[in-house]
């Protein structure tokens, strides 16, 4: 399984160059160590996150570099102290993992890991080196009944799969969804996978609305209907075990606290801006025992338990994607995301 001596080629990228600014360039293919594999990206998700960073930048990603981390492609390269994979094996790939060793994944807590090991670049890209680390624990094998699409939304259905483990659900309870983009739509379909006995889905965009409905959840557009009153309905006035806020506002979080049910989980699953303020009401919290939490990120258990999802046919996480464009037009899909003209981009590399 030794290197097939791919490095010193060229491959095409998308070279963010700061707010606004991005270019699908040539540069040098990555050349692979002996504990590493190289990747052909067959297919790579645009995320909130990209587009957030390509609008106002990110403190985590410091230009020029390349964007994207939803991703699954082909094994074309395999260093010689690798053995747990093989050239041609179809996989997708996690772009971080835990170290296994520090105290928070000591803890069992891994999504915070404090020394987590990651891929060196963006998947909007056509080849892409992968590391030891994440070549043991977050490298899944897809199945020939799985496309590189699905493969793709892994990552954001492992962060489903962990905003609603921090949810607490049993089976037959009521999760409240706000918001019904990506992220909200992968939610009410696992939620509905896992037994949860009722999903409601809260949101103003009619096609969004229409697609919920189609996964099988009570959509809302709370502009139109008091949603208030659809909730106490639909749970017999005890309104929702847990409300898990997708969208990105502070607003959302502060209207979820009438939706919430005694004892239940309000969850700020989608990231408010840094300078955000939320007005919490500490009755609720005190007498009615309520809890806010937060949910960010994934754990290599649940990336692997995405895979097996979609590879079962529980979960159809392509049912959320709208357009599919070539890497030369990712700019395009950013754009069309700001727009809300796209539900899901996927980025699709021929070839």
């Amino acid at each position: 399984m030794g290197s097939n001596g791919m490095g010193g080629l060229n491959m095409k990228a998308a070279i963010y160059h700061g707010p606004g600014k991005m270019s699908v360039e040539e540069i040098d293919r990555p050349v692979i160590g002996s504990d590493q594999i190289l990747v052909q990206v067959k297919a790579s998700g645009v995320c909130g996150t990209d587009v957030k960073t390509y609008l106002r930048g990110h403190r985590f990603f410091e230009p020029p570099c390349i964007l994207g981390h939803e991703l699954a492609g082909i094994v074309v390269e395999v260093g010689t102290e690798v053995w747990e994979v093989s050239v041609g094996d179809r996989v997708a790939v996690a772009p971080y993992v835990p170290c296994g060793f520090c105290p928070m994944c000591q803890a069992g807590i891994f999504e915070l890991c404090e020394n987590k090991a990651g891929l060196n670049s963006g998947a909007f890209t056509e080849f892409l080196a992968v590391p030891r680390e994440v070549i043991e624990r977050g490298l899944v094998r897809l199945g020939p009944d799985l496309s590189f699409t699905a493969g793709a939304l892994a990552e954001p259905l492992a962060c489903v799969l962990n905003g609603l483990e921090d949810c607490h659900l049993k089976l037959g309870d009521t999760l409240l969804i706000i918001g019904a983009g990506p992220m909200g739509l992968l939610a009410a379909q696992a939620a509905l996978a896992q037994g949860v006995g009722k999903v409601i889905v809260s949101e103003f965009n009619e096609e969004r609305l229409a697609k919920a409905r189609e996964i099988g959840a009570l959509a809302v557009n709370p502009s139109q209907e008091n949603l208030k009153e659809i909730v106490k309905l639909a749970t017999d006035g005890t309104m929702a075990q847990a409300v898990l806020v997708c969208v990105g506002f502070a607003e959302a979080v502060e209207e979820a606290q009438q939706y919430v049910a005694p004892g239940g989980i309000i969850n700020m699953f989608g990231g408010l801006p840094k300078d955000s303020t939320v007005t919490i009401d500490p009755g609720l919290i005190h007498y009615q025992q309520v809890s806010l939490v937060g949910s960010f990120g994934f754990t290599h258990i649940q990336f692997r338990q995405a895979v097996e999802l979609m590879a079962n046919k529980r979960i159809d996480a392509e049912q959320i994607v709208s357009h599919k464009l070539p890497l030369m037009d990712v700019e395009k899909g950013i754009n069309l995301s700001v727009e809300q003209k796209a539900l899901k981009v996927m980025l699709i590399n021929e070839g």
